[in-house]
């Protein structure tokens, strides 16, 4: 099943509001698909400083653009939607099982594009973890 020619369209809508931009959709391995979206790394650790994104490069900071990566095998199911230290797969299954379900299924890609914007939304909304005793 290839990926629906307008389905980089419904990511881009879901995705704009923080700051992402589509890049592309090139072939992947065994003949799936990638599609990539970037935002530029300056004003994105300002919008969501508590990420620790320009932290996990230490001096390696700035990168020429962060990157989000969804790839699909050859049947158009998705089987990596990652965001710089982010896994929003794997995150999606241990958080809400309910929406790891709409996000792990093309059946209905325009539902799977908003699943994808809800994934991104309360990942990146998320409260920073307390601070232990223990670590300080």
């Amino acid at each position: 099943m290839e990926i629906p020619s307008d389905y980089p369209d419904a990511l881009t809508d879901e995705l704009a509001p923080f700051g992402f931009e589509f890049t592309s959709v090139t072939p992947g391995e065994d003949g799936g698909t990638n599609i990539l979206f970037e935002a530029e790394p300056d004003s994105f650790v300002r919008t969501y400083p508590e990420l620790g994104i320009e932290e996990s490069y230490g001096d390696a900071w700035p990168p020429a653009r962060l990157q989000l990566w969804l790839r699909f095998d050859s049947h158009g199911d998705p089987i990596e939607i990652t965001f710089e230290v982010f896994d929003l797969l794997a995150w999606a299954a241990s958080v809400d099982p309910q929406l790891h379900a709409r996000l792990n299924t093309m059946e209905d890609p325009a539902e799977q594009a908003i699943a994808v914007g809800e994934a991104m939304a309360r990942t990146l909304e998320q409260e920073p973890a307390p601070a232990d005793d223990y670590f300080e």
